[in-house]
């Protein structure tokens, strides 16, 4: 059987997982770490907030970690009960058991951790990768989704035009190529210098060429079948959409029925960063 780790090797994985841990070090709020058996592996999740509270399911974006969420953790923590769940084919505390490819997969994966933490139904935010996955888990098991919020969704409603730029330094093994390409998706100035930031960075120069599942763009009938409240939230200075983050909020509104979409001023796509502020208030309101 194919190795199915997402890391180059013992060494590399050791190095990122003290990297991390430095990072979560830094979480604003109490928290706790869990590992969830699954078909796929262990899954990790760092869960923050009240156990009464009602549940938030967060996914990352890819090449992040649920470290990502730490600019606005404190204030979600406040209402929920904050699930921020590794994605099982990243490089991350997860452990993969196995390659998973198809979309039925992954949704399977989720409904598993799902059901391991007890959870019927849980609001499920997403940022890039992760908000591709949450549409997923929207679309083929909405029962358990009560309210979705995308975070500039990786696919999902439009074509991308980044994956050469980020595959570029990873098959270069570039710690340069990896700055530039997060400070490309970032206005923050300096952005790579984030704790958060180079946690991405040293995720990339980590992991392994492997296969991975890239995120599709749903058809019109996919995105009409989406009946779970949507929240789309997407910078104006998005640099991923071939088209532009207009073009994407644009079919998100014509096809999706119980859809608001924000255009965020100022921000490009690493929004968690960019405007921490904006969003927090943008969630509050879609979650409620």
């Amino acid at each position: 059987m194919a190795n199915p780790s997402a890391f180059r090797g013992p060494r590399e994985r050791a190095q990122f997982i003290a990297a991390y841990d430095s990072v979560m070090r830094n979480w604003p709020v109490p928290f706790e770490e869990r590992e969830i058996a699954t078909a796929s592996g262990q899954t990790h999740i760092v869960v923050s907030g009240t156990p009464s509270s009602p549940p938030l399911v967060l996914l990352h974006a890819a090449s992040a970690t649920s470290a990502m969420w730490s600019p606005i953790i404190a204030a979600m923590s406040r209402t929920y009960r904050c699930y921020c769940i590794d994605t099982i084919t990243e490089a991350n505390k997860s452990t993969a058991a196995k390659h998973i490819y198809s979309v039925a997969d992954h949704v399977d994966w989720l409904q598993q951790v799902f059901s391991a933490l007890g959870l019927a139904r849980a609001r499920v935010m997403g940022m890039s990768y992760g908000g591709w996955l949450a549409a997923q888990l929207a679309l083929h098991a909405p029962e358990r989704v009560s309210h979705l919020v995308l975070l500039t969704p990786a696919g999902t409603l439009a074509p991308l035009q980044w994956w050469v730029k980020m595959m570029t330094p990873v098959v270069l093994r570039s710690p340069q190529g990896a700055r530039r390409f997060l400070q490309w998706m970032s206005s923050t100035p300096d952005a790579p210098t984030d704790p958060g930031v180079n946690l991405i960075t040293v995720s990339m120069l980590s992991s392994r060429l492997r296969r991975v599942t890239p995120p599709s763009v749903f058809t019109d009938d996919e995105l009409r079948r989406i009946t779970t409240p949507v929240t789309v939230l997407i910078g104006d200075r998005d640099v991923i959409y071939r088209d532009g983050p207009q073009a994407a909020l644009a079919r998100a509104q014509e096809l999706i029925p119980t859809v608001r979409t924000q255009l965020l001023p100022g921000a490009n796509h690493l929004l968690t960063l960019d405007c921490p502020d904006k969003l927090k208030t943008q969630i509050s309101g879609a979650l409620a």
